[in-house]
């Protein structure tokens, strides 16, 4: 996920209160992502039984969420979890949580070819060095496997560009900004085949309000606050066979 191991959790995160605060949040864009995964499996784009590597799984809750939307796939199963986590104590919560999965520092200590499929959600944003990743990402997937990549924190996401800056000044969370074309290039160029998918294909008539945290989280308008959840794009990273 980024160059930090056995990282704090002020470092990416509020307190335990806003962790939990994040993950309850991100529960609905699981879903949708495994939604979106387990369509790639319906029509065998993926191998029947899978190697899962989640990069920054936090206390993996994406890991779940796939494992409970996979389980009514009769033709796929999951074989082995893995993720990538910089947070010492969170990665003893998933390891706690998930038996004999192993949960890694850093996406470079990860074996090489360990993973038909790999999964991130809101990872990619805290990367520096975005071909450096690309090439260790085509690394750690097999041969035919896929990795479903979703940001919403990128270059073309108005509202987070204006909240990334407080962050920094509140809380010393540094972010990088990656724009999806960017991203695509950067795919392409290390030899990978691109799509670009939003992850919620229909717009979303409904977002619960919250209000502003500290000085950053607002939207200059009710379009943008509702369009917001648009800006979530999938890239899905395919080795050509």
């Amino acid at each position: 996920m980024c160059n930090v191991e056995d990282g704090a959790m002020s470092e990416f995160f509020f307190d335990e209160q806003g962790d939990r605060r994040m993950e309850q949040q991100n529960r609905e864009h699981w879903k949708a992502l495994a939604e979106l995964i387990a369509q790639a499996i319906r029509q065998d784009r993926l191998p029947h039984t899978l190697d899962v590597l989640d990069i920054g799984c936090h206390a993996g809750g994406l890991l779940l969420q796939l494992f409970e939307r996979l389980r009514a796939n009769n033709k796929h199963e999951i074989a082995r979890v893995a993720g990538v986590e910089p947070i010492a104590d969170v990665r003893r919560r998933a390891a706690e949580c998930f038996g004999e999965a192993q949960f890694f520092p850093t996406l470079q200590d990860v074996p090489d070819q360990y993973a038909h499929l790999v999964v991130s959600h809101e990872s990619l944003y805290l990367v520096p060095d975005l071909a450096e990743w690309v090439r260790q990402l085509k690394r750690v997937l097999r041969p035919k496997g896929r990795a479903f990549i979703a940001l919403g924190c990128h270059g073309e996401n108005t509202a987070w560009l204006r909240w990334r800056v407080p962050l920094v000044k509140l809380y010393g969370h540094h972010s990088y900004v990656h724009h999806p074309m960017e991203i695509l290039q950067a795919g392409a160029d290390a030899g990978f085949a691109m799509e670009l998918h939003r992850l919620y294909p229909q717009p979303k008539q409904s977002m619960r309000y919250s209000p502003p945290e500290d000085g950053w989280g607002e939207f200059i308008s009710a379009q943008e606050m509702l369009e917001h959840a648009r800006q979530k794009y999938v890239f899905v990273f395919s080795l050509r066979e």
